[in-house]
């Protein structure tokens, strides 16, 4: 069984060996913004979200036949719990931005020292940020605070009532030092954060605890099934989408996208553009550029040409006509150009103040038009981290598509004219959940390594190639595409404040 806390909903999937889902239930929460530039989550509701979810899966299997557990969670989420382990305060998401102040102090005094030992420069991404916020804005918080965490923690917790994190989620908080596997210690007394707080870090496969009695009666669940440590997200998602074998690059489309790639370390060429990140086997390591506009870009695109609040049926059914109409339209959109940076750019800028633009609008065009040119502007920025992760020197020898946007075929094949490389979807897109499967498997033994789960359990559906033609247009346009976003972002920088 692999639970996947995703930051809109979760996501239980239950899996035999030779990779067949037997089951498979997913509950949503919401997202709490009490102010600009927050954005929160009740660890609470995951855990109810959770409960509902193994509920309905145990309809289909029977507990007995659940060998292990195992999770993935969202990542750089900070979850702070009190002495009786319950949330002293909402989570702090990835995406909230309201510790901008301790990120800019970070960045004037530590960036070299937190360069050298993760390969990263301080984001508000990053978890030491919003530990930096909470101690100077909310200081009585951290005060009673008796662990910090991450989500799938928080779940695992709640499973097995043991505190622990994992090597892959706490490498999110820039404050674990990947060579010597353990809290960077200098740097947490250096930052005068309380040593106390971080919880014992327990490697992704080892068995970790056991389901509670008090579980059991709560989920169905069968009490002492083994529950394997787990990790962040996207490392659960590297396994789960291939990115663990030399020469494979994962492409996942869902709201945001991601570009994951195996790296043997760290490496100065990425470092401000890229994020590196520990990754599950013991001394590996992957690359992560990020897109903050992915499926984000296509459901707001649409909600703003058809005036709509929210999405439902009747509109995806209209998304798959105006995709299909798609076909017809020749790469550059009749010269529109979508500049696909809806919440600041992510990979390689990391500018908040960058914002998205349609360039060419005229009288005529389209609505299928116009969301033609969102998934060519979001591409270009695909193509983007694709070519950061180029200058290191890793081999791109195989591209595999994950994530709901991968069931685009437009888009899928646009991708492969845009990169100039014959791409794969994958049959199981769940990437984060089967990489969770995956270790619950390997943490008991069923598969004698990831590698060999992956070999086995990872699978292509189709493999779709590039258009030559296309690809040396797009190289062209390509081009364009960057020159206009340079001169956006002077327009944007230059703005008072």
């Amino acid at each position: 069984m692999a639970i996947d806390v995703g930051t809109t909903s979760v996501k239980c999937l239950v899996m035999n060996q030779t990779g067949q889902t037997m089951a498979q239930a997913s509950y949503g929460y919401p997202i709490i913004n009490q102010k600009p530039c927050w954005v929160e989550q009740d660890p609470l509701d995951w855990w109810a979200a959770v409960i509902q979810s193994i509920k309905d899966c145990l309809e289909i299997v029977h507990a007995a036949d659940i060998a292990s557990i195992s999770l993935s969670g969202h990542m750089s989420a900070l979850v702070l719990i009190d002495g009786d382990g319950q949330p002293l305060c909402p989570s702090i998401l990835i995406a909230d931005t309201r510790s901008a102040k301790q990120t800019s102090y970070l960045r004037q005094n530590y960036s070299e020292a937190f360069a050298e030992i993760t390969g990263n420069e301080p984001l508000d991404a990053f978890t030491v940020s919003k530990l930096l916020w909470v101690a100077d804005e909310k200081p009585e918080i951290l005060e009673h605070t008796r662990n910090f965490f991450f989500p799938k923690d928080f779940i695992r917790f709640q499973l097995t009532g043991r505190i622990g994190t994992d090597p892959t989620d706490a490498g999110n908080s820039l404050l674990y030092d990947p060579m010597k596997k353990d809290w960077n210690w200098p740097m947490i007394q250096e930052l005068d954060l309380p040593a106390h707080i971080f919880p014992e870090l327990v490697d992704t496969t080892d068995v970790f605890g056991a389901i509670t009695e008090q579980t059991a009666q709560q989920t169905g669940l069968r009490a002492g099934t083994p529950v394997i440590t787990g990790g962040a997200d996207m490392a659960c998602s590297q396994i789960g989408t291939g990115a663990t074998l030399d020469g494979t690059m994962a492409i996942t489309l869902s709201t945001s996208g991601q570009v994951v790639m195996g790296v043997p370390a760290h490496h100065e060429r990425g470092v401000g553009k890229l994020t590196f990140h520990p990754g599950v086997n013991a001394d590996s390591m992957y690359t992560m550029g990020t897109v903050f506009t992915g499926g984000l870009g296509v459901e707001w695109g649409y909600k703003f040409l058809f005036h709509k609040e929210a999405m439902d049926r009747s509109d995806y059914s209209e998304l798959a006509r105006l995709t299909e109409e798609m076909k017809q339209y020749s790469a550059g959109s009749q010269g529109l150009l979508f500049l696909p940076f809806l919440v600041g750019s992510g990979t390689p800028y990391f500018d908040p103040k960058d914002r998205a633009a349609w360039i060419g609008l005229s009288l005529d065009q389209k609505k299928s038009l116009l969301l033609h040119s969102i998934l060519e502007g979001i591409t270009f920025n695909i193509l983007e981290n694709v070519n950061v992760i180029k200058e290191l020197g890793v081999p791109v020898e195989k591209i595999h598509l994950g994530a709901g946007g991968s069931k685009n075929m437009v888009w899928c094949q646009m991708i492969a004219d845009v990169l100039g490389m014959d791409v794969s979807p994958l049959a199981n897109r769940d990437g984060s959940a089967l990489g969770a499967a995956v270790i619950a498997g390997t943490g008991i033994g069923m598969f004698s390594s990831i590698e060999e789960a992956v070999s086995k359990l990872v699978k292509a559906e189709t493999d779709i190639s590039y258009n030559h033609e296309k690809h040396q247009q797009y190289q062209k346009l390509f081009v364009g595409y960057q020159q206009v976003y340079q001169s956006i972002n002077r327009y944007m920088n230059n703005l008072p404040n």
